[in-house]
């Protein structure tokens, strides 16, 4: 055996070990991803630990705002929506988690799919919001075709690609 062919053969055994050690850092709990679908709910964690279960009625209870915003894709063209939900910062206020040595925001959907935030974004008024209604109706659930029961929005973003449809957990990393 060639010494090129050594060295692709380790390189490929070297990727596959990454791979294998990626996949299992990112598994995830099938029973829980369907109840939280099921239940309408998501979870907020405080450095990994479980801190709160969040429903549809939590955001109710908060007075939800409506607003308009621009929702844009890579794959459709812009378009005015109106959507209806709770600033994220408000959320947490309301159920006594404290954020003020937040670090970062991770938020998560049901797809794999993960948004960063940072403190600054989540703390900054008008901003990061967990929405439940768009254009008048409640959103459908990933199983449904749609893009909740919650979507994440970062109304100061001009384009929709750091959203975060069906959100199941927010997590707040603190340093």
């Amino acid at each position: 055996m060639s010494k090129e062919n050594k060295t692709v053969y380790i390189a490929l055994g070297i990727l596959l070990v990454a791979v294998i050690v990626l996949v299992f850092m990112n598994r995830r709990d099938p029973e829980l991803r369907r109840a939280l679908e099921e239940n309408r709910e998501f979870h907020i964690r405080v450095d990994g630990e479980f801190a709160a279960a969040v429903g549809l009625q939590a955001l109710l209870d908060l007075n939800p705002e409506e607003f308009t915003t621009t929702f844009s894709t890579s794959v459709s063209a812009p378009r005015e929506t109106v959507l209806k939900g709770v600033e994220l910062r408000l959320l947490l206020e309301s159920l006594g988690i404290d954020t003020s040595k937040a670090g970062r925001y991770i938020v998560s959907g049901l797809d794999a799919y993960y948004s960063p935030l940072t403190g600054a974004e989540v703390e900054k008024e008008d901003n990061v919001y967990i929405c439940y209604s768009m254009d008048g109706e409640i959103l459908k659930s990933q199983s449904e075709g749609g893009f909740g029961p919650f979507l994440m929005v970062i109304r100061g973003e001009s384009f929709a690609q750091r959203w975060c449809k069906y959100v199941e957990a927010v997590d707040i990393i603190v340093p």
